[in-house]
């Protein structure tokens, strides 16, 4: 695939996404601008499923971008500008969840309250599965969204959100397992 597939799929930089990242390291604002529009569709995505609704979405890749443009000299590495973004946005995020909705953070209590008879009189048109990881607590949602979607490593889901690596391993696990269980009545062989 090109450079630009490569960088979107977490792929090793192409020296054009280090020369551009050595550029922006420099305060070249136009830089900035190209590495946006590379890292867009991704960040989107992930930012979306996160925040769940576009204007929420948009103003939190607006800030990661006013805080990427703040914060890059806080860079130390070129090669982990993609998860050092991702972060960026995660944090972002994190804090619009926060202000729209006060979300407890207990670990024994993994979902939001979400049931599987509310998620099928909602009438959008998103399927089960992905209303179900939605109603994911945010902790377990964006690690999964990570790993599942992104295809980040374990080692840059730890580095993106703050977590130890096995701390990662396990939520992903908790989260895989407690979609298995919320999706069975819909996806069993009696049905």
């Amino acid at each position: 695939g090109t450079s630009l597939e490569k960088f979107l799929n977490g792929s090793s930089l192409a020296e054009e996404d280090e020369l551009l990242i050595h550029r922006l390291l420099g305060g070249d604002t136009e830089a900035l601008g190209t590495l946006y529009v590379r890292c867009k569709p991704a960040l989107y995505r992930f930012i979306r499923r996160m925040v769940s609704d576009a204007d929420s979405a948009d103003d939190v890749l607006q800030e990661t971008f006013v805080n990427v443009q703040a914060s890059i000299s806080s860079l130390k590495h070129p090669e982990t500008f993609r998860a050092w973004v991702f972060r960026i946005a995660r944090n972002e995020a994190l804090g619009m969840l926060k202000k729209t909705k006060k979300n407890t953070v207990d670990a024994d209590e993994m979902w939001n309250d979400v049931t599987p008879h509310d998620m099928l009189v909602q009438k959008e048109t998103e399927s089960i599965v992905q209303r179900s990881v939605n109603a994911l607590k945010p902790e377990y949602r964006e690690v999964l969204l990570l790993r599942e979607y992104e295809q980040f490593s374990y080692a840059e889901i730890a580095s993106i959100t703050g977590a130890t690596e096995s701390s990662v391993k396990s939520r992903i696990h908790k989260a895989r397992l407690a979609l298995v269980e919320k999706l069975k009545p819909y996806f069993s062989a009696e049905h």
